[in-house]
């Protein structure tokens, strides 16, 4: 199963949409949203403080710290999600989202096709700009937690995530 990115931004939506629960709703928008990684989401509840308007964490993958800016509408779901103790594996939220996907007709989703939603948003938006900052990279691999090499690698050509969208299933990229 591919990972691919959803780019059609009315799917993003849609899919935030067809969550029934804050159970389904959080983890999701924590890896559409703010690119976390499933591993991250799966620790979440012994690893996410907040300071103030910001979420703070250390990423499972390499120790790096984050910080995440989060509207202040969803600051008490998220620590009222946090304070739940439910705690779900990597493999559990690739059930939950897999089955969150399936009501809006996107099957393929994947804990990490929602963090490569994030990024492509993310390349989008610099692209839109008419001076992207020069170092767009770096602040991208910044907010995404890893290297610059890594976000090159896995990410830059965007004209190419978007042509595997296209070839995906027929549709229009999602």
């Amino acid at each position: 199963m591919r990972k691919i990115a959803i780019f059609n931004q009315s799917d993003q939506m849609a899919l935030l949409g067809a969550c029934q629960s804050d159970h389904e709703y959080i983890p999701i928008w924590l890896m559409m949203r703010c690119g976390m990684h499933p591993s991250d989401v799966s620790r979440a509840k012994d690893n996410i403080t907040f300071s103030g308007d910001f979420m703070e964490y250390r990423r499972a993958k390499n120790q790096k710290p984050m910080r995440i800016m989060i509207p202040k509408d969803l600051k008490p779901r998220l620590e009222k999600w946090l304070k739940s103790g439910r705690k779900i594996s990597r493999e559990g939220y690739f059930h939950l989202v897999r089955r969150v996907g399936i009501r809006i007709n996107h099957p393929e989703c994947t804990p990490m096709s929602l963090r490569h939603t994030f990024c492509i948003e993310e390349l989008r938006r610099y692209m839109k700009m008419l001076r992207p900052p020069p170092d767009y990279m770096f602040l991208l691999a910044k907010r995404m937690g890893c290297g610059v090499e890594i976000v090159r690698q896995n990410y830059i050509d965007l004209e190419q995530w978007e042509g595997i969208g296209e070839e995906s299933d027929g549709k229009e990229p999602s």
